[in-house]
Parts: structure tokens; sequence; C-alpha cells
């Protein structure tokens, strides 16, 4: 075990290892003008003036609560209808056509009508958030709910269940790990969304720090936030593959 690991960390660092060496012979040979590639030591002092200063972590802080904020959006309308839509097929032929048209549509496609509709703001940022994530979470959801067993849900109407028995007892323990594998999905697209949706109208976040650098040249800076937002949506993704992990331990048993 103890020889594993440090194996893991090793293939887990070469590449970016390698990637760094690659950079930073590339900035002392001045092969690229610094407005296309800043050299390496200027994003270290970037990264490094942002962070002790605390805007590194105030666009953090404003990028995280705009996506739980959607997020929770998606989640308490994408749930409850995909448990409808893979419970009853009429209601899935009601509204099947035209989220199928809908799901199409990329959610920075609706940038400017948040803009339009909620002046900016929180709302804005929300409402891209949760379009990006409603899909996912809806899709799983039905994914899971039709993937019930039908002899479990004839033995809970053999037992004298209701049909919202069915539902909280059967259906949603038995589709919950569908629901949080949508959830994850929708919580990558929906941080990806509101790095866009930050471009516009927006002080503070990791999407508006990439404009404001780039509207004054600073590319440095601009890596920076990139960065950021990778290692954030990393982080993110692995918190909750944790919490799905802990939430559904019972699919091995």
């Amino acid at each position: 075990m103890m020889g594993r690991l440090p194996k893991r960390i090793f293939h887990l660092l070469v590449v970016p290892a390698l990637f760094l060496i690659v950079w930073g012979i590339l900035s002392i040979a001045n092969i690229f003008p610094s407005y296309l590639l800043p050299p390496l030591k200027e994003v270290i002092f970037g990264g490094y003036y942002l962070a002790t200063s605390g805007e590194l972590l105030r666009h953090i802080t404003a990028s995280l609560y705009r996506v739980v904020s959607g997020l929770t959006i998606a989640i308490f309308t994408g749930v409850p209808l995909g448990i409808l839509m893979g419970r009853s097929e009429r209601i899935s032929s009601l509204f099947e056509g035209v989220l199928h048209i809908l799901r199409h549509i990329p959610p920075i496609a609706w940038i400017p009508f948040a803009l339009l509709w909620f002046r900016g703001g929180l709302a804005s940022a929300a409402f891209v958030v949760s379009i990006g994530a409603f899909f996912p979470i809806l899709l799983n959801t039905i994914a899971g709910v039709k993937g019930v067993p039908r002899g479990l849900i004839e033995v809970g109407y053999t037992l004298g269940c209701s049909s919202r028995e069915i539902t909280t007892k059967i259906v949603l323990p038995y589709s919950t790990p569908n629901i949080l594998t949508g959830i994850r999905i929708g919580l990558g697209i929906g941080w990806m969304s509101v790095v866009a949706a930050e471009y516009f109208g927006y002080n503070f976040g990791l999407g508006a720090l990439i404009i404001f650098a780039y509207n004054i040249l600073r590319i440095d800076l601009m890596v920076v936030a990139m960065i950021t937002i990778g290692f954030v949506g990393l982080i993110i993704d692995r918190a909750f593959k944790w919490l799905e992990n802990r939430l559904t331990r019972w699919r091995g048993k």
C-alpha cells in the first residue's frame, strides 16, 4: 500500500511537471511574445499576489455561490420532473418533445436572455447554471426511475403501498445512484457555465477575472484564473464523488 501511493503520486505529477518544464524553457527562449505565452515566473507572481491579497478567494467564493444557487434550482426542478416522467408515460410524452429541443441549446446561448430578464446579479448567473445542470439531472433521474425492477414495484403494491409510498420507499432510493450521477455531471456543466455567464456584467467571479485581465492585457492573471478554474473544478468533482460513494455504499452489498 505504501509503495503504491508514491507511484500514484508520480503518475499524477509527471505530466504537469513536464508541461511546466517545457513552458519554462519556451519562456526563457522568448520563442513566443509574452502576450501569447506569459513567462512562468510572471504567472507565479500574479497568482501569489491574488492569493495573498484575498482577491482570488473572493473571486472563487463569488463563482461558487452562483453555482450552488443554480444547482439548487436545477435539483429542485429536475429531480421531481424526472420522477414524474419516469413514472408516467403520459407526462413523459407531454414534456419529452420540448425538453429534447431545449436540451440541445447550449447554456451560454441563454446568457443574453438572462441579462435581459434578470438585469444581471445573482439571478442571471444562477439561471444560466440551472439551465446547464437541469438536463443531466433530469435525464439521469428518468433513467434511474425507469431502471427500477418492475417486480419491486409489484411487490410494493401487493403489500398495500400507495403510489406515494412506492415512489418514496422504492423508486427514489433505487434511483439515488443515477440521480447523484446526474447532479455530479450537472455540477461540472454548471461550473463551466458560470464562468461564461460571469464574462458579462460582473465585478467578481473567475469569469469576471478573466475578462478584467484581458482588458488590461494581464495575460498572466488570465492564466492564473484558468488554472484556478481547473483546480477548483477538480476539487468539487472529487468531493462530490466522495459524497456519492458514501451515500451509495449499499450498492456493493
